[in-house]
């Protein structure tokens, strides 16, 4: 009890110090439970589902039959149909399979509420035994009726207050009635499969977004295993299987192959994700070394003046042991405040910390990760604990009889060379992402997207275009437009071939008016605009891929129907760190999904009157 009470009395009387000390170590705390805390977290994707590794996501790609060769990348997104398929023919290898479609992004309204930043997928019957999701209320097999959905627990209270939502309903902007059916637990943010609720996947006698058997390859194929199936033998089944439904051609140099991929080793087999996970840790580490030698520094800078008090302490019986430990005590004080301190950044910037990190902190802080922030404490704790405490315990008890000096100060410059080290390693990161982030501002999207704004929903294509032309009609808008996707993300996907009959990549192709690149601000550098339906544009990537040295304009492009025009600058729907894909954009009457509108200045006075005219429409 005594070291207890000397530690308080210490760190009452070196007041100045510990704010520094608790001002470094709360800041360091700060950033290391966060960066490693979301490491953690990224590294237990896909972990959350019972006997996670036999959950596999059925790919597809392309390879040479004579030589091997495999094209480049893969599928993830296949056909429909699969799911049904393999259940009954490779019963021996899966114990079930379900399909998936979540390309689509309606409006959710209750009792004419919009609700935001939900998300939900179409799905079969089988989804919830694939992967093993327990269903609390309701049958699933009630899946197979149009209009019926499964909630999850937490939009149950945050959309239902916590009430029985079976019964209650919701509609898909304001056209499809939808009704709850049952309940299913929750799943974590950590997968990729995490949604507020879903919806049957049949329409009218077959799947939503009309896919078939080589037609609209948009869907994911999840199976369960068998226990001990191997991933080779699975594949050369689904090979076999497919060769069923979807056979190769026999004049083909190429053919498909199929791949099913464990579930927990998608997330992190995306090089950008090891990257960003690499960064987030050696930035993590840096800045928490940094403040436990900032903490060790300063405690060792005092030691010239409470060397008299600690050689009173050893005239008056004190051993190096009790020492050693007041020191401990004293530290585990100063964590304290820190940590405390720590929690009140964390909680008081709750939103800007969730933004930056795009996961909630419920989600990041469960009790299967806890021992992440409490490890990080604990090493603290003793790093920051041990060394000055060592060096305080070894201090002779004559000292109380002189000045205390220490010639040997070669050890305190290696310390505080390490801490400059560490210093300027932190400062560098943070110059080169200052860099990087001015970079990724300023860098050219292959759009001009001042007065940009873009908006989805879905109705029948003459419903689209005297949408698209009541908007033209408004004062504040310049131009509009309309397509299938927006311009950022994902598009419709299919295999982009060669001359040889080799798939060299997944092309991307959007259907949109013939106005949507004078909308959208993307730059004709060979041929001209889109003037009749089934005109097409390609871009930059895909000139390059199928190295057409004489020019694309007049040519076909695989079995796309239709004729390109033109070729336009590339433009960047996918990250900066992803490679450009090749894109396709094809005239089209029938684009009724996404509406883009170029307003006049000023942007954001137009905008807030846009929206004030289609809320009246």
């Amino acid at each position: 009890m005594k070291q207890i009470y000397y530690a308080i009395q210490s760190t009452l009387h070196g007041r100045g110090s510990n704010v520094t000390k608790v001002i470094s170590l709360s800041l360091g705390l700060t950033i290391g439970v966060l960066l490693f805390s979301q490491i953690a977290f990224e590294l237990n994707y896909e972990k959350c589902y019972p006997d996670a590794d036999r959950l596999v996501l059925v790919r597809g790609g392309g390879e040479n039959v004579k030589t091997g060769e495999k094209g480049e990348g893969y599928d993830d997104s296949l056909f429909a149909p699969m799911a049904e398929a393999f259940r009954s023919d490779l019963s021996q290898w899966i114990e079930n399979a379900t399909v998936i479609f979540n390309f689509e992004t309606l409006n959710v309204f209750k009792d004419g509420h919009k609700l935001k930043d939900v998300n939900y997928a179409y799905v079969d019957t089988c989804y919830f035994r694939t992967f093993g999701i327990k269903v609390l209320k309701g049958n699933p097999e009630e899946l197979q009726r149009a209009g019926s959905i499964f909630v999850s627990e937490t939009f149950v209270r945050d959309v239902f207050g916590g009430q029985d939502p079976v019964g209650q309903k919701l509609s898909l902007d304001k056209q499809h009635e939808l009704t709850v059916r049952g309940v299913y637990q929750d799943t974590p943010e950590n997968t990729a499969y995490h949604f507020d609720f879903v919806a049957p996947i049949y329409a009218g006698g077959g799947y939503i977004g009309g896919g078939t058997w080589g037609r609209n390859d948009i869907y994911y194929t999840i199976l369960r295993l068998r226990d001990g199936v191997d991933r080779e033998e699975i594949n050369r089944q689904i090979y076999k299987a497919m060769q069923k439904y979807y056979p190769d051609s026999a004049d083909d140099e190429w053919r498909n192959f199929y791949d099913a991929q464990p579930l927990p080793e998608i997330h992190l087999d995306d090089s950008n994700t090891r990257t960003r996970l690499y960064i987030y840790g050696f930035l993590g580490f840096a800045i928490f070394f940094v403040a436990i030698m900032n903490y060790v520094l300063v405690a060792i800078a005092t030691m010239s003046r409470r060397a008299k008090s600690i050689g009173v302490h050893k005239c008056s019986g004190a051993s190096a042991i009790n020492i050693f430990s007041m020191f401990l005590f004293e530290t585990g004080i100063v964590v304290l405040m820190s940590v405390i301190v720590a929690l009140f950044i964390i909680f008081n910037t709750k939103d800007l910390i969730e933004d930056l990190l795009s996961v909630q902190l419920s989600s990041l802080f469960t009790l299967e990760t806890l021992w992440v922030p409490m490890l990080i404490v604990f090493v603290l704790f003793i790093v920051a604990g041990v060394l000055p405490g060592r060096l305080f315990s070894r201090i002779p008890v004559t000292q109380v009889f002189r000045r205390y000096t220490d010639g040997k100060k070669g050890w305190k410059r290696s310390l505080l060379f390490v801490q400059f080290m560490g210093v300027s390693f932190v400062m560098g990161i943070l110059l080169v992402s200052l860099m990087q982030y001015h970079h990724l501002i300023n860098s050219d999207m292959g759009i001009r997207t001042p007065g940009l704004v873009e908006a989805e929903t879905w109705m029948s294509p003459e419903e689209a275009e005297n949408m698209v032309n009541d908007l033209r009609r408004q004062p504040m808008v310049e131009n509009a437009t309309r397509s299938m996707h927006g311009v950022l993300g994902e598009y419709w996907t299919r295999g982009l071939i060669d001359n040889s009959g080799k798939r060299i990549e997944t092309l991307m192709y959007n259907p949109c008016d013939k106005n949507y690149a004078e909308t959208m601000g993307i730059t004709i550098i060979e041929g001209k605009d889109m003037q009749n339906e089934g005109d097409v544009l390609v871009n930059e990537e895909v000139v390059r891929l199928m190295k057409w040295t004489d020019g694309a304009v007049g040519k076909k492009l695989n079995d796309i129907q239709g004729t390109i025009v033109g070729v336009f600058r590339d433009v960047r729907n996918y990250s900066f760190f992803s490679t450009q894909a090749p894109i396709v954009l094809i005239g089209s009457e029938n684009a009724n999904h996404v509406f883009d509108v170029r307003l006049k200045e000023p942007y954001d006075e137009n905008l807030k009157r846009l929206n004030e005219f289609a809320d009246k429409t």
